[in-house]
């Protein structure tokens, strides 16, 4: 833990008297001001610091409005950062995005604009990722490093078909 960071509900001063509680609201800005966060993260911050139901829907609905927080905002640049910095597949980061709490419709919309925006080519993507492994699997018998990279490809989420080309083509 970092010294002087505090982590919990807010502790009672050293002289015993309390110190004033913020707001859920500047709780939540000074979240958002380090990363950003969907709306089921946020939510589940607020809630473990203990605030009430009403006040944390109401931090929720004011932030949305004033755009602080935005899920598909948040879709495009976690989709962005992964398919373009690290060559993840379209599947994998749309699993990721779902698992943060991101409406299905909201992964698709992302996907696409940034496929479209940074003309990503699935081809390539894998092609990287799949040379990338494949120099760790030197050494080895040929077909255990075949069926080492297919399996490591398809944990990846990328698709079935442009995996066999990718080893076809690299073997």
């Amino acid at each position: 833990m970092t010294r002087g960071r505090r982590y919990g509900p807010p502790r009672p001063a050293a002289d015993g008297s309390a110190r004033p509680r913020s707001s859920p609201h500047e709780y939540a800005l000074r979240l958002l001001t380090a990363r950003s966060y969907t709306v089921r993260d946020l939510r589940r911050k607020l809630v473990q610091r203990e605030y009430p139901p009403d006040e944390i829907a109401a931090t929720i609905e004011r932030l949305e409005r004033s755009g602080l927080l935005d899920d598909a905002s948040y879709a495009e640049r976690f989709t962005r950062g992964k398919l373009v910095n690290e060559s993840a597949s379209r599947r994998r980061v749309a699993q990721l995005l779902v698992r943060k709490g991101i409406a299905a419709d909201l992964v698709a919309e992302a996907i696409a604009r940034v496929v479209d925006a940074e003309e990503v080519d699935a081809a390539a993507s894998i092609e990287k990722v799949a040379r990338k492994k494949a120099q760790t699997l030197t050494g080895l018998d040929p077909r255990v490093a075949r069926q080492r990279l297919f399996a490591f490809l398809a944990r990846r989420g990328y698709d079935l078909e442009d995996i066999k080309r990718t080893v076809a083509l690299l073997a």
